[in-house]
């Protein structure tokens, strides 16, 4: 019996109005317990209707309604293998990783930041870093690939993705306007992944973040994505390679350090950060040499990956 090989990953979002139809379908086929169990049937092995309804335990007449509500939703596809009695029909899994973001608007009232700055990825101030390594524009490569001197190319500033084995960059965001706030929160938003050889969504890397030398957290990213094109991933990069990341935000108040929204470091807060002190802001990405997970690190812009966005900075 021939294989069927499911996609690797969807991404939707609430805040993006074409994604609902699809976000309201999957989530109304995940509502059932008796559809849990058909999909968890269905992770190592293409099955038969009858091979199903033996596993789950659901009879058969109950199966075929399920089956039809995973099918609708495209959480499975249906093939059909010669039999005995015909054609018996069946089923494989088409989707293995699903996320859900739920996005906060930040022009709404209220919420809107008193400063907000994209730094494109290849405007990092400074950097030292191990091959491999590169950058890619929206058409294509700038530079040699595994050189690490041409990632100070004037072109970077084109850079739509930027990866390297272990090492820092930095990026330098000014000051000028903050100076004359009464700031209480500040907050770094990207899109990022490890980075393997073509890509494995099972390759860790441990990734540090810091401010002004400081450092804030580690994040552990599972993988380096793909199998499916990224959104915003340009035609001329080829499949078997890096296609899109997950979005990251790193906030700090007076509270502490937060990873998405879940505290992760109360040790450090805003106030201790010295954020004035200097002309600039300067936050660093690092994998380092001696990391548990020395897995390197894909930076995604606007036009590459699954969010349209750059390095975004926000202080409230």
């Amino acid at each position: 019996m021939s294989e069927f090989f499911p996609n690797q990953t969807l991404t939707l979002s609430t805040t993006n109005e074409s994604d609902h139809q699809k976000l309201c379908q999957i989530c109304h086929a995940l509502s059932s317990l008796e559809r849990a169990k058909i999909l968890y049937s269905l992770q190592n092995k293409n099955r038969s209707l009858s091979e199903i309804s033996k596993i789950t335990d659901i009879p058969f007449s109950s199966l075929l309604r399920h089956i039809d509500i995973l099918e609708q939703a495209d959480l499975i596809t249906i093939h059909y293998q010669p039999s005995q009695k015909g054609h018996a029909k069946f089923c494989a899994l088409k989707l293995i990783h699903f996320e859900t973001f739920f996005e906060t608007n930040l022009s709404l009232e209220n919420n809107t930041p008193e400063i907000l700055i994209e730094m494109p990825i290849g405007m990092f101030s400074n950097y030292e870093v191990v091959p491999p390594c590169g950058i890619l524009s929206k058409s294509g490569p700038i530079g040699e690939f595994d050189d690490p001197g041409i990632l100070f190319s004037p072109n970077r500033i084109d850079a739509e993705c930027l990866w390297f084995a272990s090492g820092y960059v930095s990026y330098n965001f000014p000051t000028s306007q903050l100076k004359q706030l009464n700031y209480t929160e500040i907050t770094f938003s990207l899109e990022l992944c490890s980075e393997a050889p073509y890509y494995n969504d099972k390759w860790p890397s441990d990734i540090t973040f810091s401010i002004n030398k400081k450092e804030l957290i580690t994040y552990t990213s599972p993988g380096d994505f793909g199998g499916r094109r990224g959104k915003y991933t340009p035609s001329y990069w080829p499949l078997t390679s890096t296609q899109f990341g997950k979005l990251i935000r790193i906030t700090i108040n007076q509270k502490g350090v937060f990873l998405n929204d879940a505290l992760v470091n109360n040790t450090i807060n805003i106030d201790s950060l010295n954020l004035t002190s200097n002309n600039s802001i300067e936050f660093t990405l690092a994998v380092k040499k001696d990391a548990k997970h020395c897995g390197g690190i894909n930076l995604f812009g606007t036009n590459f990956g699954d969010y349209p966005q750059h390095i975004i900075m926000s202080i409230r």
